[in-house]
């Protein structure tokens, strides 16, 4: 008899191999029609989705985090003791929270940009780019993983984990950036 630990790193195991398979089939079976699919769409459908996408966007969290830090931090020095401190504590931790959550995963899809080298889908048709380069500078080849997605899923996960009621606002922010950077 196994015991849980041992099962878990097994679900753990045969759950990254599903998704790699899954990744890999869509890579070689969907990828190219997808990309034409999309490419044809509804301009005003593309245009919804832009704006979309921009909720994906680091600066938001980013600077929502810091300046929560910020402010609480300068409020402490006035503050000493009390409720209102414990409170401005908490409020200084959450911040800072959202801004490591989103700038630490930003940075670790920066690498996997790079290292990766998937063009963007535009020059998959116009240049041939399809597939992947590896080690590749240029940000023509910086498409996968998003970066929007990334932002939004590490926002949505943050709201999550600090207020867990929040989960389906979080779930509508994360669901409808990574659909827009289809």
């Amino acid at each position: 008899m196994q015991n849980p630990e041992s099962r878990r790193g097994l679900q753990f195991t045969c759950g990254a191999i599903l998704v790699l398979l899954l990744c890999g089939f869509s890579y070689v079976y969907f990828d190219r029609l997808a990309i034409n699919y999309f490419l044809a769409a509804d301009p005003h459908a593309v245009n919804i989705f832009r704006y979309v996408t921009e909720l994906g966007d680091a600066l938001y969290p980013l600077l929502a985090g810091g300046l929560l830090y910020l402010f609480c931090r300068l409020r402490q020095r006035r503050i000493l003791s009390g409720e209102t401190a414990l409170i401005l504590e908490r409020w200084k931790q959450r911040g800072l929270f959202l801004f490591l959550a989103v700038a630490s995963s930003g940075l670790l899809v920066d690498l996997l940009k790079f290292l990766f080298g998937r063009a963007r889908p535009t020059k998959l048709l116009t240049e041939n780019l399809y597939g992947f380069s590896l080690f590749e500078f240029s940000s023509k080849m910086h498409s996968f993983p998003s970066g929007h997605s990334n932002t939004a899923v590490a926002t949505a996960l943050v709201l999550w984990y600090l207020w867990p009621k929040s989960w389906p606002i979080g779930l509508l922010l994360a669901g409808g950036v990574v659909l827009s950077r289809v």
